[in-house]
């Protein structure tokens, strides 16, 4: 018999509250239509259950993990992750997302922060602009539309992180349809995982 997994009831509360920001009508804003960029889509937590755990399993959850969601929006996976981390006290966390569009980085702010107990570090900014070293667990979900922006950004995640780094949400086809062989040469060092129908990487 199948367990049935119930979600954290912070996590639903975390979800509800971040349903009340209508995003699906900014994929028609222009300014991200000019920056050839995906606004915010609520998280599909089927992905996201009991990952820490699945980690674990496989001996890819390290004693420390600087988490980094690269687009944020509003927050919800990296909520449910963090979530997740408090049962693991004997691991040091911390949390950090980076969000280009200030209305989610508001909302955030008025309205869910309260909910991460001082745990987020918020950024509002490019995440071209981020440092990618300063993490060792990186996530993000196609926060470009267009090859010729997902590419250079794919290329900058792999560069910049260091070994041992866990990276979600590569795009293979991209990397191998329109990436130039510098990134192919790179990407095909990275060391994949597969998780359920989750794929991930580890920088060697």
């Amino acid at each position: 018999m199948t367990e049935i997994i119930e979600p954290n009831p912070l996590l639903i509360k975390y979800w509800q509250i971040a349903t009340e920001l209508n995003s699906y009508s900014d994929g028609g804003k222009q300014e991200f239509i000019d920056a050839g960029q995906w606004h915010y889509i609520p998280s599909d937590l089927e992905k996201t259950i009991l990952l820490l755990k699945r980690l674990e399993e496989v001996n890819l959850l390290p004693n420390k993990l600087d988490i980094c969601d690269l687009g944020i929006g509003l927050g919800t996976t990296m909520f449910d992750l963090y979530l997740q981390s408090l049962d693991y006290p004997h691991i040091q966390f911390t949390f950090t997302g980076i969000e280009l569009w200030k209305p989610y980085v508001d909302f955030v702010n008025q309205k869910l922060i309260s909910l991460w107990n001082g745990n987020l570090n918020l950024i509002l900014d490019d995440i071209m602009n981020a440092d990618i070293s300063k993490y060792n667990f990186i996530w993000f979900y196609q926060p470009f539309k267009v090859s010729d922006k997902a590419i250079p950004f794919y290329h900058k995640v792999i560069k910049e992180s260091l070994p041992g780094t866990l990276i979600f949400g590569l795009d293979h086809f991209q990397i191998n349809t329109y990436g130039n062989d510098e990134l192919k040469q790179d990407f095909s060092k990275l060391e994949q995982y597969v998780l359920d129908d989750l794929v991930l990487y580890k920088k060697l």
